[in-house]
């Protein structure tokens, strides 16, 4: 005669199938065990991961709140946690992780937990709190480089550069790493350079590339030959540097066949310099326009008032875009001032957002940055959303509004209304998140005290 299956021994091989990504034969089992036992918050919790695993999240939250009223275990809160923050939902994803380790604070995912809460803090503004927590989830696992990344970015937010910029460093050990090639040679780490051929790699987007070029000059006053590996819509702009010797337009996850002695990432550059917000290297303007274009785009840029370009939109596909993109109509109260010609320095444009409306499209001639450059030159001054657009503008020297949200990405730090980085910018905020009125109530008056004095 068999010997009946006990309940632990059926959740034991359950759990087996389930780890080895068999779901339809556990999620068979657990239910079998609910069938016997309808109050077993094991069954109940590891079938709500499976129904989770399975895209069905409102079954999950359900199956795990009722585990909980069995049994409100760390670990159940903490998963439930997780599926919350999966939908999006951030606030009762920080409320369930509170209470995981309120119970425990040393349960089996507690890191999580406390790297979750750090980022919570982060879009909350509560920068002390976030470090307090990627701190704690760092003690319990030094190698959790996510942790590490994240807390990079708050301490570059509030201009603690030398810190951050070492965390900045485990952006190439996090989970999405940034850069994942190995290049076969030594990485530069303040070695001499004179004579030697040292590979400048780019990384990220392209308001990255330009902002931080300018150390190209501080490898180059090293006596250094400069290779600078950048996607090719950058090509023509930062040809026009004389401290670049040569450029290697990057192709996708391949090394560049090309002879270095050493190499450096990009955004590694200000951690080699020891750079401090007093010690930013910040001479406007370090990009240079092709004159031939700034003349051709004088010729389509005609107009006696006083000409802005804008930007009210970045990349899409970026992370956090739809923080610091706005809908173009928000532009519409700066339309009616008097003496002022808009020109759209938009990429692409979607069908009739701009139609009927006193505005030049000049997305037809936004070939690569160098045209961009060129019909900057042209312009008085740029208003512009944090894109690629802006550091551009900041870059050729050129007055230039930028439009920020209320928890802006790191480099625009916070609580001034200046660039450290960009002198010729000005910083305009939102008061508070999602509050875009308010900053273009307040472009609005500045524009029309700027029309008055130079229209």
């Amino acid at each position: 005669m068999e010997r009946e299956v006990s309940i632990k021994e059926a959740l034991d091989f359950a759990v087996e199938k389930h780890n080895q990504g068999n779901l339809r034969e556990a999620e068979e089992i657990y239910k079998k065990v609910l069938e016997k036992q309808p109050d077993n918050p094991n069954a109940l919790h590891l079938l709500g991961l499976i129904m989770h695993q399975s895209g069905k999240n409102d079954e999950a939250i359900n199956l795990i709140k009722k585990a909980i009223s069995f049994n409100p275990s760390a670990m159940y809160y903490g998963n439930l946690g997780m599926i919350y923050d999966f939908l999006g939902n951030e606030e009762k994803s920080a409320e369930c992780f509170e209470k995981a380790l309120e119970i425990n604070p040393n349960y089996g995912n507690a890191h999580f937990a406390y790297y979750n809460l750090g980022v919570f803090c982060k879009e909350k503004g509560e920068f002390e709190e976030a470090l307090t927590h990627f701190d704690r989830a760092i003690e319990i696992d030094k190698n959790f480089y996510d942790a590490r990344w994240n807390r990079s970015l708050v301490l570059l937010l509030l201009g603690r550069f030398k810190e951050g910029w070492e965390e900045y460093e485990y952006r190439f050990k996090k989970k999405s790493p940034t850069d994942s090639r190995i290049f076969n040679k030594p990485k530069w780490n303040g070695e001499q350079l004179s004579g030697k051929r040292i590979l400048i790699v780019s990384e990220q987007g392209f308001g990255d590339n330009i902002q931080f070029i300018r150390y190209a000059k501080l490898i180059k006053e090293k006596e250094a030959y400069v290779i600078l590996e950048c996607r090719k819509e950058l090509v023509p702009l930062f040809k026009q540097m004389p401290e670049i010797d040569e450029i290697v337009e990057k192709k996708a996850n391949a090394v560049p066949k090309i002879d270095f002695d050493f190499y450096i990432h990009l955004m590694s550059l200000p951690r080699m310099f020891n750079t401090e917000i007093s010690t930013i290297p910040n001479k406007i303007s370090y990009l240079k326009t092709d004159k031939i274009l700034v003349d051709k785009f004088s010729k389509i840029i005609r107009s006696d008032k006083f000409k802005i370009g804008i930007v009210w939109a970045g990349n899409p596909k970026q992370e956090d875009d739809w923080k610091r993109s706005v809908a173009f109509d928000k532009f519409r109260i700066l339309l009616g001032i008097s003496g002022i010609e808009f020109f759209s320095l938009q990429k692409e444009i979607i069908d009739d957002e701009i139609e009927d409306l006193e505005i030049t499209d000049l997305s037809e001639y936004l070939y690569d940055f160098a045209d961009t450059a060129a019909i900057i030159e042209n312009l008085d001054l740029v208003i512009s959303v944090d894109t690629s657009v802006a550091h551009l503008a900041g870059a050729l020297g050129k007055p230039t509004w930028i439009l920020l949200s209320h928890i802006p990405d790191w480099r625009w730090m916070l609580n001034r209304n200046d660039s450290p980085w960009y002198p010729s910018t000005r910083l305009f905020r939102q008061p508070k998140p999602g509050d875009w009125d308010s900053v273009f109530r307040e472009v609005e008056d500045e524009l029309i005290k700027l029309t008055e004095k130079y229209c």
